[in-house]
């Protein structure tokens, strides 16, 4: 094949991955949300206690940690590809055998199946991107992002309208398992042609953004900065994790609203999660990936100290808008930072361990501000939960000493 041909045809190849990803990741995160809203109709049928509904939560939330772990290793060695298609699959057939369960227990096994699907998407997808696409990378990131706040977002108003056609949550789940079904396919043909020619790719992104990354030199790095990261990412998903979850509690409970204004108001946080991933991604090309990084961490801190000490319902509507930006906006240049400073052949389980920390620091810090509440009040809970997020800015400006740090992840995850 002629050399521009073969640039016009992985130019072809990548549009189709950016439109497969981003409905892909719409539908994954809708994924993460259907069982928390289709709850109530499944303890109303099983007769479930709190505590074993809890429990269902519980059981693929934290499958869903230690399966981005996993597949995120077993994606750099066995192929992307296959994690992709094979995680749509297994989570839509978990979800039509949930719909087919007779009894809790049956669909608590399930729901172990169910997390090990949907924990595929992410760690797999962020790396096929991030080694796809240098040029723009934070951009295309933030993009990715998106269409993950989109999902969330929509999953609410999508189970609202299925609700509306099937009279149980039964039919509901067959509905949304078809997506997965399409997508298991759809991605292992369409990332076939990519994959094939992806250092070629990476060539062609790098040559036209004059980059100075290279993929093929290794550097040499201390663990100690890789655990550093590790250490600061921790520390801000505490403190993002620890308030968004008590931010409708806080505003009915510390401030008087009512519940009507406390869920319109928790929505505009989610709102801003739009503006922060598309800002986030454009930044991190702009500056850099860890400079746009520290801006949005250097944010979440002193916006969760005003939002305690503000009264006007119309200043705690803004200000809460722009901690949805901050709060979105740390994904996106945590994401592109990585892949500037990983191999392609650990990307995945560099990632993988990325996703575990959310997924695992996200299900403890509503326990600890918890916690502190029950001790000093909800409103000093807030302000205190607000010193891992001042710790790890102070560890993310200290990072700037190792200029290519994250190379140590070869020693946790390649033989």
């Amino acid at each position: 094949m002629e050399p521009d041909k073969k640039i016009v045809c992985q130019q072809k190849n990548s549009r189709k991955l950016l439109r497969v990803s981003f409905l892909g990741h719409f539908f994954n995160d809708v994924y993460w949300f259907i069982i928390p809203l289709m709850l109530p109709s499944i303890k109303a049928e099983f007769n479930l206690t709190y505590t074993q509904s809890g429990l269902l939560l519980t059981s693929y939330t934290l499958i869903g940690a230690f399966g981005s772990l996993v597949s995120g290793y077993l994606g750099d060695r066995t192929g992307r590809r296959f994690m992709l298609s094979w995680g749509f699959f297994i989570a839509s057939l978990a979800l039509v055998l949930c719909a087919l369960s007779s009894n809790y227990w049956q669909f608590f096994l399930i729901l172990i199946l169910f997390g090990v699907g949907i924990s595929v998407f992410h760690p797999s997808m962020v790396a096929v991107l991030s080694n796809s696409f240098t040029r723009k990378r934070g951009t295309i990131l933030g993009l990715f992002q998106l269409w993950g706040v989109m999902g969330a977002f929509s999953a609410v108003l999508v189970i609202s309208f299925l609700t509306k056609i099937f009279p149980g949550w039964r039919g509901i789940l067959l509905v949304l398992s078809i997506p997965g079904f399409v997508f298991a396919p759809v991605f292992f043909k369409s990332l076939k042609p990519l994959l094939a020619n992806q250092s070629s790719i990476t060539y062609i992104n790098e040559k036209k953004n004059n980059s100075h990354v290279s993929f093929s030199r290794e550097k040499k790095i201390t663990p100690l900065a890789f655990v550093t990261f590790l250490i600061a990412n921790t520390l801000f998903i505490i403190t993002i994790q620890g308030v968004i979850n008590f931010i409708p509690t806080y505003l009915v409970e510390a401030k008087s609203f009512s519940l009507t204004f406390a869920g319109y108001a928790f929505s505009i946080v989610i709102a801003g999660g739009f503006f922060g991933a598309i800002a986030s991604g454009k930044a991190s090309d702009k500056l850099s990936p860890l400079t746009a990084l520290k801006i949005f961490v250097a944010f979440g801190g002193p916006l969760i100290i005003i939002i305690t000490l503000l009264e006007s319902s119309s200043w705690l509507i803004i200000f809460l808008a722009i901690y949805g930006i901050s709060y979105s906006g740390v994904w996106a240049p945590q994401q592109a930072y990585l892949a500037e400073n990983t191999p392609q052949h650990a990307r995945g389980g560099v990632y993988g361990l990325i996703f575990f920390l959310i997924a695992v620091v996200g299900a403890i810090a509503p326990g600890i501000t918890g916690f502190i509440a029950d001790q000093f009040g909800l409103s000093s809970a807030l302000k205190i939960i607000t010193i891992p997020v001042f710790i790890s800015l102070a560890l993310l400006f200290s990072l700037k000493r190792y200029p290519s740090f994250f190379l140590s992840c070869v020693t946790f995850f390649s033989g």
